[in-house]
């Protein structure tokens, strides 16, 4: 109903200027939202204030264009409304010090996902299988797509797995049952075992739900679930295991999930 009426709003009342604060120190700024990211998953909606007058805030639809009046070194806050939960709301914190026109970020995930979670075009590739298994050779970025249709509804998974050549993962799976979905963030360190892969999530790797990525910019998290996994992994460890084959990564757990290697194109 919100976004009906902001959609309706900007139709009715066209702007390009939003008419804040005036003054000898007043300043006119221009800013682009950019969505780092598959820009297919972005929503348009976005709400603009200034951070000392929340109550007065300005509907952004369908544009990432804007500019303000307000005072030089205010600061103005972005609220980004996303459809996929758990991370669906982001509000990103800067200063207006410049009238030049700035580029706004608003990401999704953490930003060490920016470099391999956003890449779209790829292609499959086989494991090397020897007799030991060497790290080096694992070191990359992995995808399952995975299905489970039971009575009740179909459960359909999309997930995409980092391992680092410094023993680090970072695995993020998002899944849909009808009309509830879900993301899930995890990083931790992994090992190998004779034939199998370990990825044990450390608590303490979970990222901030307040993030700088650019300069002057800090997005925080809203309505995210990483402090919760932080606290639930702390009370009860977390561990995935990977068989090793030449189609990829099996889950030990789920035979039928198979993380298979990836090629940029």
């Amino acid at each position: 109903m919100k976004i009906l009426f902001y959609i309706i709003l900007s139709v009715l009342f066209p702007f390009q200027m939003i008419m804040g604060q005036t003054g000898k120190d007043s300043i006119l700024f221009r800013g682009n939202i950019v969505y780092d990211g598959d820009a297919s998953e972005a929503t348009f909606l976005h709400e603009l204030y200034i951070k000392h007058n929340p109550k007065q805030r300005y509907p952004i639809v369908c544009d990432s264009n804007f500019s303000i009046k307000c005072m030089r070194g205010d600061t103005l806050l972005i609220e980004h409304f996303d459809t996929r939960y758990p991370y669906c709301f982001q509000v990103v914190e800067f200063i207006a010090n410049d009238t030049l026109p700035q580029n706004i970020h608003i990401w999704r995930y953490p930003k060490s996902c920016n470099n391999w979670y956003y890449h779209q075009k790829y292609k499959t590739t086989n494991l090397s299988v020897k007799d030991t298994i060497r790290k080096s050779e694992l070191v990359g970025t992995y995808k399952c797509r995975w299905e489970l249709e039971n009575s009740d509804c179909l459960v359909t998974s999309d997930a995409t797995m980092k391992l680092n050549a410094d023993s680090t993962f970072e695995l993020i799976d998002e899944w849909v049952s009808w009309d509830i979905s879900g993301t899930v963030f995890y990083t931790g360190n992994w090992e190998i075992k004779q034939n199998t892969v370990i990825c044990k999530v450390v608590p303490e790797l979970i990222p901030s739900t307040i993030q700088e990525r650019y300069p002057g910019q800090v997005l925080h998290f809203v309505w995210t679930n990483l402090e919760d996994d932080r606290q639930e992994i702390m009370k009860e460890e977390k561990v995935y295991k990977f068989l090793v084959c030449k189609k990829g990564l099996i889950q030990t757990d789920k035979i039928d999930c198979i993380y298979k290697k990836i090629k940029y194109r």
